[in-house]
């Protein structure tokens, strides 16, 4: 097994590897897995915040990179703006495939549509599972 390189070569860094590897197979992560991973700061690890700025204020993830995009806020249900929103911003380009993904929303619509994308791409990518409500 390899261990992401600042993971120490301890038993909670390796289960925290086996955790990670579970969830990205199994495209989703839950919050207590989520916590396990980032006390061991995997470098090739990205936290990728997919809400509205305005969500932002509701609180974040430290360490999460910020991915701003549109959404109806008054019918959370509703994706389409989302959806075209996203499809506008995301370049695979600018993406690094060496790194690992895990899509963060509100509570999770959002992550299935950019995860769809990310693995589209042949990018290593989960959701958090319930989104940040969770």
């Amino acid at each position: 097994m390899v261990l992401s390189p600042n993971m120490k070569n301890d038993s909670k860094g390796q289960e925290a590897e086996k955790i990670l590897q579970r969830s990205l197979s199994n495209e989703m992560i839950s919050p207590e897995q989520l916590h396990t991973i980032i006390t061991h700061a995997p470098r090739d690890l990205v936290l990728l915040d997919i809400r509205c700025q305005v969500e932002y204020r509701e609180g974040i993830i430290p360490g999460a990179l910020l991915f701003p995009n549109d959404h109806n806020l008054e019918n959370r249900e509703d994706t389409s703006i989302f959806r075209q929103c996203f499809e506008c911003l995301f370049k695979p380009e600018k993406f690094d495939s060496a790194m690992r993904y895990i899509l963060i929303c509100r509570s999770g619509p959002r992550t299935e549509i950019a995860l769809e994308a990310f693995l589209e791409h042949g990018f290593s990518a989960c959701e958090l599972v319930g989104g940040m409500l969770e």
